[in-house]
């Protein structure tokens, strides 16, 4: 099952009146869920591409393969799932490592099973007077603030030694990006499919996928998250969800034009598209652990503390790694741990 609510209106309710507000907690939907044997969970999304693992897990019925009963909730972007997890809202979230360090600074218990995302799906999408690099100097960019669309773009002007005070970057939520590019006001943005197909149909060939772009200075993971006590007591739905994921990407790369179907409904994009905007996405969906991403999230967390984007010191965030769940189905995926 599939739902598109509005932050202020899925939210607004958990912290109204937490599960029952939304009848997830002890509806009627529970109660057949564990009548059948199965253990609703409530898994939470972004609008795009990235999540095609989800997408296809659900529709073909793995999860429910091994046990579980899924309900995928899909957010405009994916920290909002971690904000609904939070609430009490949502069983699971993936997102980047932005959002999920400052809510462990804040004092969230998150912890994580697996990457399940990981490419260079992060893109600039640039007006034709934007040539190189260079270019960028007096210009206009599009970008979430304090997001891994920023923090890339940050590396990109580091690594081209670009004067970063000659460039203006301002915050514009995914779903302007495209428009305000249209109108001539940004003269690019920094996001992923599928925003960026749309920003080049738009523009009519006056904008492109800037060359180089983030890949030569970045590699984004998504981290699948869940409350450490649900975790616990969990266990094994967690170790079943992580199964099931492997599935998925298996599928994907067995039977794309079944993963295009899957994707395509739950997207409403024409599944003649999906295939393009999926390489041109650049996402991979292995499910793994590696100890190396503890060293990422310290340089993460240093370019939030100095753009003033930490919301508290977070720690030792090697704590916040869980991989007795993953070496249960795939040992050989756990490194350094």
């Amino acid at each position: 099952m599939i739902q598109h609510p509005t932050r202020r209106r899925f939210l607004g309710s958990a912290l109204a009146g937490g599960a029952l507000a939304a009848g997830i907690g002890v509806g009627p939907g529970v109660v057949r869920a564990q009548s059948r044997g199965l253990v609703p969970v409530r898994f939470t999304c972004g609008a795009n591409l990235g999540y095609t693992n989800l997408f296809v897990a659900d529709g073909a019925g793995l999860f429910r393969k091994h046990g579980i009963d899924s309900q995928v909730i899909i957010f405009d972007v994916g920290f909002l799932g971690t904000e609904a997890v939070l609430a009490g809202q949502a069983d699971t979230a993936t997102t980047a490592a932005f959002p999920m360090i400052n809510f462990v600074a804040k004092g969230a218990q998150l912890v994580v099973p697996a990457v399940l995302i990981t490419g260079d799906n992060i893109k600039i999408v640039a007006m034709d007077t934007i040539a190189k690099p260079e270019d960028f100097v007096g210009k206009r960019v599009g970008l979430i603030h304090g997001s891994v669309a920023h923090f890339g773009f940050d590396r990109y002007i580091q690594h081209f030694k670009l004067p970063k005070d000659r460039i203006r970057i301002e915050n514009v939520p995914a779903a302007e990006q495209v428009a305000l590019l249209a109108k001539g006001d940004l003269d690019a943005f920094v996001w992923t499919e599928p925003v960026v197909s749309r920003g080049i149909e738009v523009t009519k060939g006056r904008a492109r996928i800037m060359q180089p772009n983030l890949d030569a200075v970045m590699l984004n993971r998504d981290y699948l998250q869940v409350q450490r006590g649900w975790a616990e007591k969990n266990a094994e739905v967690v170790i079943a969800m992580l199964r099931a994921f492997i599935e998925a990407n298996a599928l994907i790369k067995s039977d794309l034009k079944a993963a295009v179907g899957f994707a395509s409904k739950r997207l409403n994009l024409p599944a003649e598209q999906i295939p393009d905007l999926l390489r041109k996405a650049g996402s991979r969906w292995d499910v793994y652990l590696d100890a190396a991403q503890v060293g990422e999230l310290a340089t993460i967390t240093d370019w939030m503390r100095e753009n003033k984007r930490l919301a508290a010191e977070p720690g030792d965030l090697k704590r916040i790694f869980a991989p007795e769940y993953l070496r249960k189905v795939a040992p050989e995926n756990v490194r350094g741990f």
